[in-house]
């Protein structure tokens, strides 16, 4: 029988900004993969007739959002300093994809509740926070089973309205929020139009209020 290949779990936190915002989530980890195949790293492989790098990201940024710490995690078969892992990565990636650290998993992907998020846009910024300090926004949200009505007012954990927005909203497996959901029910509901818009994650947090590592 086969023995266990002993592995090191490895977390990385990385940016995905400017023209990197248009590679999908499906592409994102064809473009890590192969980012870390050609710095010749021990990486971990499944085992069985068809081997396969393990990667797996915490949360999918949706197409068209920048974010400044995502993470992704990944097996090597040596202990390797941090510091050469992220040099390593760096050296093959695009360059509006950064590794910005590489560290071990403290937290589980089961841990994120939600996620900060800064927002640039062209809108009556006073106008909006009145939007958000409505009673009740009920908007619909599509999810597996089909288009549902939701009220985003309880979805707001947390806003500052100043030159930039920064919100706080669901993130994770269960329930999430897209901070483009909130700005597009602005839009129908107070009829501004959005001319332009960068929205950015900022943070991800656990449901204990920490910040995800």
């Amino acid at each position: 029988m086969k023995s266990a290949v002993p592995s090191v779990n490895t977390r990385v936190f990385f940016s995905k900004t400017d023209r990197a915002k248009y590679i999908s989530h499906l592409d994102l980890s064809g473009v890590m993969q192969r980012a870390i195949r050609r710095t010749r790293l021990p990486v971990w492989y499944t085992e069985g007739y068809n081997p396969r790098m393990y990667t797996q990201f915490m949360l999918p940024l949706s197409l068209g959002q920048e974010s400044v710490r995502e993470a992704m995690d990944f097996r090597l078969l040596e202990d390797i300093p941090h510091g050469e892992v992220t040099e390593r990565i760096n050296g093959a990636l695009p360059l509006d994809i950064r590794i910005i650290e590489t560290t071990v998993p403290v937290c589980k992907n089961t841990d994120i509740a939600s996620a900060e998020y800064e927002i640039t846009a062209e809108l009556d910024k006073e106008k909006f926070l009145g939007f958000c300090s409505s009673e009740k926004i009920i908007t619909e949200k599509k999810t597996k089973k089909g288009i549902t009505e939701i009220d985003l007012k309880p979805c707001i954990l947390g806003l500052d309205v100043s030159d930039k927005i920064t919100i706080r909203l669901p993130a994770g497996n269960d329930f999430n929020i897209n901070p483009q959901l909130l700005l597009d029910t602005y839009k129908r509901q107070c009829g501004e139009e959005i001319p332009r818009q960068r929205i950015v994650r900022m943070k991800i947090f656990c449901a204990d209020g920490s910040e995800f590592r």
